[in-house]
């Protein structure tokens, strides 16, 4: 709770019993039980005086019998008076004329309006008196300033309340029930039953037996369930209510905004100027701590009086404390709620007497309270030391409701303070009421950066942003030491300190997640920026400086002077409360900067939270920053995730580092070994080449390292150890030879001139995949294959032949299927006195055919082999075979015949089935070999030898073997089959010639001669060299020839004309010197040939 209003007895000890009274513009009008009427002038408080009232006139026969209810028509200067059971209308300037309307007689109840209604869609100033007796309801209406007319409506039960809502619906009670009456239709609806318990049903409200203050608290003091009706001042009249508690159970009470508070007993609730309940703004119903006997209004405020029902134990005590350690509940009479929240806000005890009557004026800003012999002023306090008083209990919610409904402040600065107040709120929120959920959905709306929500986080998580934390915090102990000397109200603060800092963390990282959503939406809209709210402190030197955007209310005084009478004038010059000595200010922040903010604190709370999101957030873009993530995560031992963080940065090389120096550590975990080296080198672009060979050379080297150790203790590593340092071929193939893009793009000749320095088995793993998967056809890459092989080849193992037959079949395949390496430097590279199959392909893409044979049937002495050879070049050289048999059948060299010998005497060459060491046995044995493979040739490839090359070839002393019948015969088939062939075709071409003999002869019987002075027929015009005819068969005439234009004319005619008929098929030609044009048309026609004379 905190001080709302202070109470001022203006009068006392009156010598006349006050019934009711009406206050408007500086008057206050009192009618008495003697029927006399006092006016009284009101003089407002300033700085040098307090509020008085001077008696200015007295009318002692204003009514012969009681006053019992007054009210002003201020826009008709009617002033009504309800006395003796009958309403009485009166000059409200002079106070006389008086007009008694005959037809109220037994009224006790008046209700008054004065509002704008569109009447034929004209704005109308209207005005009506309602009252009500002898169960008629009567309404005179006024229609600017002018009386209209009247109404009468009949009541079924007795009315003992009633309150215009709106200037078309009156709002009435019954002792049952509360009803509408519709103007000027008449119709009467039901509202809802007038109990405690239905008000509190069809409010939504829970059954409360007690009330709430502001603060928490509850109060529970009895009083009296009986109410009175109740008076208060609507635009610029004002109404006074009045009548015996004992008679009246309700209460309608009119409140600021159009609205109505319908209460029964100690229960109220809000409806509309439709009628309607206001579910929307109050979920539940208003309670008072005792039943009101009297409620009015002000912007803020409901206050209702009360009686006091309280045992007097002591006297009352203006010290407000006895020092007893159980003190009595407080005694009051007078009870403040907020309208806005229906909290409590202060109760105050009108020791003089008890009040009957309480009203208000000046449209809600002046509220009197009135006893049989006393007048009361309640003054409120300046609104800037109330929001302060809340501020400081921590009743932020109360705060937002005294700003949004005070009238006081500017509307330009409402939303402002709002803002600031829900600020405090959600800091609140968070540090005191362990409700962070709460807090993060507010600084949402609010707009704030979220550095503002950081902030509130232990120092571990908002890192020199924690520093923040203490600003406003600051500014309140400055306040409470500023004003120490006074009485403070103890704040609300909660018990529940936010120890459990998991629970704030986890909000937090909800909160910073959905942060990042938007930030990562703004980014992909294309923003740079984003608008933000940031708190920004005030300039404390500089209190006058509105523009440094401290808040500005209207008040009588700065918070340090709370000494001056709170009945001072509202016009002072504004001033800024202390706890809301900073501003908001909409500043645009790019988006950068921000997201690093969001994305490291986030890594952090990970950390503190969940781990295992770490590397969601790490492996897509984030905004992290590097050094502070770094020690973090080093401190962590979250490797992994620092990988992620470097590879997001393109720090490329901080990773490999920390990859090599944990994979080369023994108790890293996963990173041990070259496995997490080698599949990071996978994740990198094509453009840290040079980086991927500077590291991709540890895995290699340590897998080659550990084979070698592997094959000299002949001890394979284990399973577990083979997953984490993998061979150099899972090495090359998951960094060089894989689908992706980017070992596609890599530059292949430094790839293979690379790894050309580690094995040579690895190059052919490379370019293997190259060639087959990317089809490559770089003639440098397919001279680094054949390198490579011969590289093999001389790092073979002696003992090895198995490896070595194998190599040389991959070459000698390589050597035959590649088109696009280069033979003439694969022939320089290949050794002289070995390898003499490759270098016999290679000399066969050279067309060095001769020299290829020669090699392969003296120093490789394979005439298998030779075989396979000549069948292969058959197609690029057709007399490869002829070559062949050229070679076979000559004597070889001589130092090929030692050799020869040489090598059958060291056992290196063996002839199957003959005995031979001299190098004459040799050539014998030779001979005899090399004709028997003549002649296998002979009869196996007849077609691809021809006989008049082979036969001058053969030596005259060559047996004629059987194969040698077979090669002659073969021939005599192929010599007699030609000739069969060539008189067929010598047949067929005379009888085509003969055939175009006979019909050139027969065209040329048909012939039409165009000579220059030939005319067409039709037009006699003649037919010239450039000219397009036609040529028509005619029946007797042979051939006619016309202009190909008249033949048209003709054609389209319905007639003929000159016996040619438009149906003939004419024969057309353009006029061409020096040519022939046969012509035909699509019938059978003969053919004309055209000669030109």
């Amino acid at each position: 709770m905190h001080h709302a209003f202070t109470i001022r007895a203006l009068l006392k000890q009156l010598p006349v019993r006050i019934e009711t009274a009406v206050a408007y513009g500086d008057r206050l009008l009192l009618g008495t039980a003697t029927g006399a009427l006092l006016v009284y002038q009101v003089s407002e408080a300033d700085r040098d005086r307090v509020p008085t009232l001077t008696l200015v006139e007295t009318k002692k026969s204003f009514a012969r019998k009681a006053v019992e209810q007054l009210g002003v028509i201020k826009e008709a200067g009617v002033l009504v008076c309800l006395a003796d059971g009958m309403v009485t209308l009166y000059d409200l300037h002079t106070l006389a004329n008086a007009t008694p309307l005959t037809n109220t007689r037994g009224a006790h109840i008046i209700a008054l309006h004065t509002g704008v209604d569109h009447i034929d869609g004209i704005p109308t100033l209207v005005s009506k008196l309602a009252t009500y007796g002898k169960r008629k309801v009567v309404v005179l209406e006024w229609r600017d300033a002018e009386f209209y007319k009247s109404f009468e409506f009949s009541a079924a039960e007795k009315i003992v309340a009633m309150q215009f809502s709106a200037p078309g619906l009156l709002v009435l009670s019954t002792a049952r029930e509360f009803l509408t009456l519709q103007l000027p239709r008449g119709q009467w609806d039901d509202l809802f039953p007038a109990d405690t318990a239905s008000l509190r049903t069809v409010a939504g409200g829970m059954a409360v037996g007690h009330s709430v203050d502001a603060a928490g608290s509850s109060d529970t003091a009895p009083g009296p369930q009986t109410s009175a009706p109740s008076g208060g001042m609507w635009g610029s009249w004002a109404l006074s209510l009045s009548g015996s508690s004992a008679d009246v159970q309700t209460t309608i009470a009119r409140m600021p905004s159009d609205k109505l508070l319908l209460c029964h007993k100690d229960t109220g609730v809000f409806i509309n100027s439709a009628g309607k309940l206001c579910r929307n703004e109050y979920s539940e119903p208003m309670v008072f701590s005792r039943a009101p006997i009297g409620i009015t209004y002000t912007s803020s405020y409901a206050v209702a009086i009360s009686h006091d029902s309280t045992p007097q134990t002591q006297p009352p005590s203006s010290s407000g404390s006895t020092g007893n350690s159980n003190p009595p509940a407080p005694r009051f009479n007078v009870e403040v709620r907020n309208i806005g929240t229906q909290a409590l806000v202060q109760t105050l005890h009108l020791s003089e007497e008890e009040p009957s009557r309480i009203i208000n004026g000046a449209g809600g800003k002046q509220v009197w309270a009135f006893g049989p012999h006393t007048v009361w002023r309640l003054m409120p306090m300046p609104i800037q030391q109330q929001v302060e008083d809340v501020l400081d209990a921590e009743q932020y919610d109360e705060a937002i409701s005294l700003v949004a409904q005070s009238d006081n402040i500017l509307e330009a600065e409402k939303e402002e303070l709002t803002k600031k107040i829900r600020w405090l709120r959600a800091r609140w929120l968070f540090r005191e009421q362990a409700k962070y959920e709460d807090a993060l959905n507010e600084f949402t709306e609010l707009g704030a950066t979220p550095t503002e929500a950081i902030a509130l986080c232990p120092e571990r998580i908002a890192g020199e942003l924690a520093e923040e934390a203490a600003d406003v915090e600051s500014i309140a102990e400055e306040n409470d030491t500023a004003n120490k000397s006074e009485p403070q109200i103890p704040r609300t603060k909660s018990t529940a300190e936010p120890a459990a800092w998991k629970d704030a963390l986890y909000a937090v990282m909800r909160y910073l997640t959905e942060h990042r959503r938007w930030i990562q939406q703004a980014t992909r809209d294309g923003k740079r920026e984003l608008e933000y709210a940031v708190r920004v402190l005030d300039d404390d030197d500089d209190d006058d400086n509105n523009e440094n955007g401290g808040s500005r209310l209207s008040s009588d005084s700065a918070r340090g002077s709370r000494q001056t009478s709170p009945d001072d004038d509202d016009s002072l010059p504004h001033v800024r409360l202390k706890r809301l000595a900073f501003s908001l200010e909409q500043m645009d922040i790019p988006i950068p900067a921000m997201a690093q903010v969001v994305d490291t604190t986030l890594l952090k709370v990970y950390l503190e939270c969940s781990p295992g999101l770490l590397g969601p957030l790490l492996r897509v873009k984030n905004y992290c920053d590097v050094e502070q993530s770094e020690g973090l995560l080093l401190e962590h031992k979250r490797y992994l995730e620092l990988v992620d963080l470097y590879h997001g940065k393109g720090l490329y090389r901080n990773a490999l580092q920390l990859l090599q120096k944990q994979g080369m550590a023994s108790d890293s975990g996963s990173l041990h070994g070259t496995y997490a080296t080698v599949r990071y080198l996978v994740r990198l672009p094509a453009d840290q080449f040079e980086l991927i060979l500077e590291y991709v050379r540890w895995p290699l080297q340590s897998g080659i390292s550990r084979m070698q150790d592997r094959s000299v203790h002949d001890s394979p590593s284990s399973n577990e150890d083979d997953e984490d340092w993998p061979a150099p071929t899972t090495v090359v193939t998951m960094v060089f030879a894989d689908d992706r893009p980017a070992a596609e793009a890599f530059p292949r000749p430094q790839v293979a001139s690379f790894l050309r320095q580690t094995s040579p088995e690895l190059v052919v793993l490379y370019l293997n995949y190259v060639f087959e998967t990317w089809h490559d056809e770089t003639s440098i890459l397919h001279d680094e294959m054949v390198t490579a092989y011969l590289d093999m080849l001389g790092n073979a193992d002696p003992q090895d032949a198995d490896a070595e037959v194998n190599t040389r079949q991959l070459l000698q395949n390589f050597l035959k299927s590649s088109l696009h390496y280069s033979p003439e430097r694969a022939l320089a590279r290949l050794p002289d006195d070995r390898l003499f199959t490759e270098r016999a392909l290679v000399l066969s893409k050279l067309g060095r055919h001769e020299h290829a044979l020669s090699l392969l049937v003296f120093s490789v002495a394979s005439l298998a082999l030779t075989e396979q050879y000549c069948v292969e070049n058959l197609a690029q050289r057709p007399d490869v075979f002829v070559l062949l048999l050229k070679l076979l059948v000559s004597t070889p060299p001589a130092d090929v015949i030692d050799s020869e010998a040489q090598d059958i005497r060291m056992g290196r060459l063996e002839f199957p089935g003959v005995k031979a060491s001299t190098a004459k046995q040799v050539e014998h044995v030779r001979t005899k070999i090399h004709r028997q493979f003549v002649g296998h040739l002979l009869s196996t490839h007849p077609q691809s030898i021809p006989v008049a090359e082979a036969l001058p070839l053969l030596p005259t002393d060559m047996d004629f073997s059987h194969d040698m019948f077979v090669y002659l015969r073969s021939q005599l088939c192929t010599l007699d089959q030609d000739m069969r062939t060539e008189n067929v075709v010598r047949s067929l071409t005379a009888a085509e010639d003969l055939q175009a003999r006979r019909q050139l002869k027969h065209l040329q019987t048909n012939y039409v001669v165009v000579s220059e002075t030939r005319t067409c027929p039709h037009c006699l015009k003649r037919i010239g060299s450039g000219t397009a005819f036609a040529i028509i068969p005619s029946e007797g005439k042979g051939h006619v020839v016309v202009h190909y234009s008249c033949w048209q004319r003709s054609k389209s005619a319905s007639s003929t004309a000159n016996g040619y008929g438009a149906s003939n098929s004419p024969r057309s030609a353009a006029s061409t010197p020096s040519s022939e044009i046969l012509a035909a048309d699509d019938h059978a026609a003969p053919r004309v040939v055209i000669k030109w004379a």
